[in-house]
């Protein structure tokens, strides 16, 4: 664009950066960069994988009617507020009411303000998991967690409940970090 006041050519507009994500596969399988998503977070706003490159991330699969995912819901704002000066974001997506009806803002709303959840707490359904984990995460049982490096790269899954083993498997990436 020229610039009017000077006559000369000027770019007027900031350059953006270029993404940091290059690759053009993905899968749900440990080592391997995962898929990208977009959901809406509880307060119905878009929240997306790709757009947290840079940072450790906890994905918490969970539904209403698991007993354990509510167990878990009572210590995981407890464990994103431990991690998150270290950069560590820790995300709920609850893929199931308590009738099996696919999650939406307003039961992810609900779980947030039932256990005091500031951290996203994200609307899913069962179409996010396949037992083929090149076309969704393969979840099993409930909770399930992945935790994706930095680099955007799934490193660990976790099943079932176990607030100690999360931080464990968290600390352990963080030392990994500073061993580099």
């Amino acid at each position: 664009m020229r610039d009017p006041s000077t006559g000369c050519a000027a770019e007027l507009e900031a350059a953006e950066e270029p993404s940091p994500i290059t690759w053009t596969e993905c899968s749900q399988v440990v080592e391997d960069h995962p898929c990208d998503f977009t959901l809406k977070d509880q307060s119905g706003d878009d929240w997306s994988l790709y757009d947290h490159y840079g940072e450790i991330i906890l994905l918490d699969f969970s539904t209403e009617w698991c007993g354990y995912c509510n167990l878990s819901a009572e210590s995981i704002q407890g464990i994103a507020d431990a991690y998150e000066e270290h950069g560590v974001t820790v995300v709920t997506i609850l893929l199931e009411d308590r009738y099996g009806e696919p999650g939406s803002v307003e039961l992810a709303a609900g779980w947030a303000e039932r256990y005091g959840i500031d951290a996203p707490v994200l609307a899913g359904s069962r179409e996010l998991i396949n037992d083929d984990a090149t076309l969704g995460w393969p979840v099993s049982g409930f909770p399930r967690y992945y935790f994706i490096n930095r680099e955007m790269i799934l490193t660990h899954g976790q099943a079932g409940y176990n607030d100690d083993g999360l931080r464990a498997v968290l600390d352990a990436m963080l030392l990994h970090e500073t061993s580099e």
